[in-house]
């Protein structure tokens, strides 16, 4: 028995030798769990084809090595398109799959994040559990988008930044450079986070910071990591250019005009994206309180509301324990939550997954520090430093009263889970395949079609990626204007087949409109 146990040991202690040779140290049960589990949640509700709007265009313009809009999103197309390529499902699944995969790490590198914190498995799985189970991150999390691969690259930016409050060195300086740059290349909204990590390197150690060498280090690999975005001017200047461009648009003679990506001002125009500057910093006064409230009621509803008060005192008492980390986190949640509240479009609240990742954060610290509160008589008489002493190192002395508040946690995540299913699972979503399909089965031969988001990208899905009626010319109404599409349709309706989603007031007055499937079919009219 002794001679076994002996072996047991030293087999546990070749794992763990050949965990940190390959650098896998970080990957235990608690890690494999905080991925697993999401992943498995994922892969049951994942929409099974493409999706629509703008999860349609990245799909395919990741697969046939296309350009999107701004701001251009180079890592997410050149990630893309490698997974574009795994054999599973068709390529709408598969792009659906890496927002599954991504969203889990998140969760993953979230629990990392919790762990540098001696944050207990009990409160970062309530933490985790309710974040990975939200409405939105769960629903991003099943459909092609930048939005889980966003969070991920931000999560290994904490870390980061925490490796180098560690150890402060122009190398791991260098690292948080390098990621935050190559981070900017999925999504622009990197900017939000710099704020707060300048106060934490400055905070932590401006004596390692303000160096010669570390600003050199950080410059040069920032410039590095940014330089993924020379991906565009470089796929631009291989003729001939993708058959999927919305990096552009259409005159009224349906002629399309390509933005120049291989000049400074034509890659700028797109990477700054100017494109939606009118959406910025939309609201003011009067009318940006509306907006403060809804962003408010959107949080409270993520975490169901019972987790605005802990993510409160978890908050707190981080900022009283480690204000230099507890600034860093409050920085990076504040200007990314009042840069999208004052932001005009749409679709905006599928843009707050790094305020939600950060509450989690704090919810898991406030968890902690209420698994110790409960379980001692009085807390409040305790000195301060043996408070976060026993915080820290996760001690309960209650048995039964500590069991009772994670059962608590627990059912707050179960109940997430099964709230949120019917409303985000995708498993069975077929619609945006069925839309597409059913146009491109109705439409005559040598169309015109217009469309907004919930066509146009899904029409040219089936016809770039799998091959489907080649003889449909597909205009996106976002990459044409008013004005020229309706001189343009005034130009082809004589000629071909013309059809199109929501008929311009202008043209009621001159066209037959015929209802035609989900399209409506355009003739002149012979009686107006």
């Amino acid at each position: 028995m002794a001679v076994w146990a002996s072996n047991q040991q030293s087999a546990k202690l070749h794992s763990i030798s050949l965990l940190h040779r390959y650098g896998l140290s970080f990957i235990d049960l608690r890690t494999l769990f905080a991925f697993g589990l999401p992943f498995i949640l994922y892969l049951l509700t994942v929409a099974p084809t493409l999706y629509s709007f703008d999860s349609a265009e990245l799909t395919t313009a990741a697969a046939t090595g296309g350009f999107v809009h701004a701001t251009g999103y180079p890592l997410y197309l050149m990630i893309g398109w490698l997974w574009s390529h795994l054999p599973l499902g068709d390529v709408g699944y598969r792009m659906n799959l890496l927002s599954a995969f991504c969203g889990s790490l998140t969760i993953a590198l979230a629990d990392r994040i919790l762990r540098r914190l001696k944050v207990g498995s009990w409160a970062a799985f309530g933490a985790l559990g309710v974040l990975a189970c939200s409405t939105y991150f769960w629903g991003l999390s099943l459909i092609a988008e930048v939005y889980t691969l966003h969070t991920a690259l931000m999560c290994g930016l904490i870390l980061l930044l925490l490796a180098w409050g560690d150890h402060p060195t122009p190398a791991r300086l260098g690292a948080v450079a390098l990621l935050t740059g190559v981070s900017m290349g999925n999504h622009m909204a990197t900017v939000l986070l710099i704020p707060g990590c300048l106060w934490y390197l400055v905070a932590v150690s401006p004596r390692h910071f303000f160096t010669l060498k570390s600003i050199a280090t950080a410059v040069g690999a920032g410039l590095l990591g940014l330089s993924i975005y020379l991906y565009l001017p470089l796929r631009y200047s291989i003729a001939p250019l993708p058959a999927f461009n919305y990096a552009g648009w259409y005159d009224a003679s349906g002629k399309f005009f390509p933005l120049d990506l291989s000049s400074p001002a034509g890659l700028w125009w797109l990477v700054s994206g100017q494109a939606f500057s009118a959406f910025m910093f939309s609201y003011s006064g009067s009318s940006l309180w509306p907006q403060i409230e809804q962003a408010g009621i959107q949080l409270s509803q993520a975490f169901f509301a019972v987790g605005v008060g802990p993510g409160l005192l978890g908050l707190v008492v981080l900022l009283r324990h480690n204000w230099r980390l507890g600034g860093m986190l409050l920085l990076m949640f504040l200007a990314h939550t009042f840069f999208y509240i004052g932001y005009g479009a749409g679709d905006k609240k599928t843009m707050f997954l790094p305020t939600y990742l950060i509450w989690a954060l704090w919810l898991g610290v406030g968890y902690q520090w209420l698994l110790i509160w409960i379980s001692q008589t009085p807390v409040l008489t305790l000195p301060e430093s043996t408070l976060w002493c026993r915080i820290k190192t996760g001690q309960a002395f209650n048995a039964w009263e500590t069991g009772l508040f994670r059962a608590v946690i627990v059912g707050l995540v179960l109940l997430a889970l099964g709230w949120n299913w019917s409303q985000v699972n995708q498993s069975n979503d077929w619609r945006a395949r069925i839309r597409g399909q059913t146009i491109l089965t109705r439409v005559e031969a040598n169309a015109l079609v217009f469309g907004y988001w919930d066509t146009a990208p899904i029409v040219q899905y089936l016809q770039i990626v799998e091959g489907q009626r080649p003889d449909v010319e597909t205009i996106n109404r976002y990459l044409i204007n008013d004005n020229d599409m309706i001189a343009l349709i005034k130009q082809e309706i004589s000629r071909r087949p013309v059809y199109i989603d929501v008929v311009p007031i202008e043209l009621l007055d001159e066209v037959d409109v015929e209802a035609d499937g989900v399209l409506k079919r355009l003739t002149w009219s012979n009686t107006k």
